[in-house]
């Protein structure tokens, strides 16, 4: 399985629900849960105001700011076509899908998965960019938490590898 930001999340909580059905997980800048009940709150409310912005002024409007996100910052290197390419997915979402999203499944809402990460007994590995620092914290905490964790750090690479080095990416897959 591999799952890649939120989408690793998703696939942190299936590990968390059925361990045993999966023999390897490569997980991508994601983050394992929230553990502290005032961090969750905070999130709580910062997704709120996402999706207040995603249901009074629509996909467009949500875009533009998801898109000035420092998180995405290492991108602004990248052709002008692959961010008109990423530009289009984002904008062909639809915003009460992603509003209700992050009311059921955004970061303050999903379980922590950190106990059972740290008990999974197939094979894990951990792919983060060098440049996006928070994900490359938490990546670190989960290799020190669970040593057997393949830990892969890619140098100048923020927090999108799929979009920011995809050749790369391929052949760690």
């Amino acid at each position: 399985m591999v799952g890649y930001s939120f989408g690793g999340r998703i696939a942190l909580g299936l590990i968390q629900a059925a361990p045993e059905r999966f023999r390897a997980a490569t997980i991508l800048s994601a983050h394992p849960g929230l553990t502290d009940p005032r961090l969750r709150e905070q999130r709580r409310e910062a997704d709120r105001l996402w999706i207040r912005l995603l249901r009074t002024q629509g996909i467009e409007a949500f875009v533009q700011g998801w898109e000035k996100l420092p998180l995405f910052a290492t991108q602004d290197h990248l052709p002008r076509s692959v961010l008109d390419r990423q530009r289009a997915c984002r904008l062909n979402q639809r915003a009460e899908g992603l509003a209700s999203c992050l009311e059921r499944l955004g970061l303050a809402e999903m379980p922590s998965t950190w106990d059972d990460l740290i008990r999974f007994p197939g094979q894990l590995r951990w792919i983060v960019g060098g440049e996006d620092s928070k994900f490359l914290r938490i990546a670190r905490q989960v290799a020190e938490r669970r040593p057997t964790t393949d830990l892969r750090v890619l140098e100048g690479i923020g927090h999108n590898p799929l979009l920011e080095s995809p050749d790369l990416l391929a052949d760690l897959l």
